[in-house]
């Protein structure tokens, strides 16, 4: 019959939704990596609008402004990676479990990675606060 769909365990099905589930909390960290790169971006530019707005002069930093946006850009860029890293993983975990080939992960996944990554980002901004 045309359409009807294998039939599967309550343990397949469970196992599947939580794969969904996991690509769902990937999307979510993908879409808040490339906000957060945006605001940090255009957070000086912010800044300036509301300071024109008052009738505040500011002197502008041209070094900080390029930082804030290769930043920016790199949260961005690290986003997209994430999310694309996350799709290809799940698309590979459900093949296997389809082939019934369950493998675990290893040590360096993608959530050991990005955490890495953000500690190493926070440790820098720590530090350039702390000289400014």
């Amino acid at each position: 019959m045309a359409g009807t769909a294998p039939n599967v365990s309550n343990d397949e099905y469970r196992m599947l939704l939580q794969l969904e589930t996991s690509l769902l909390v990937w999307f979510r960290t993908s879409l808040a990596l490339m906000g957060f790169g945006f605001v940090i971006a255009r957070f000086g530019l912010f800044l300036r609008e509301i300071a024109q707005a008052n009738q505040v002069s500011v002197d502008p930093h041209p070094w900080l402004t390029q930082a804030n946006t290769i930043a920016g850009t790199g949260l961005i860029v690290v986003g997209i990676v994430v999310l694309l890293i996350a799709v290809w993983n799940h698309q590979q975990v459900v093949d296997r479990s389809h082939r019934g080939e369950l493998v675990l992960p290893s040590r360096w996944s993608l959530s050991v990675i990005v955490s890495v990554l953000l500690a190493a980002l926070g440790m820098g901004l720590a530090i350039y606060l702390a000289l400014v």
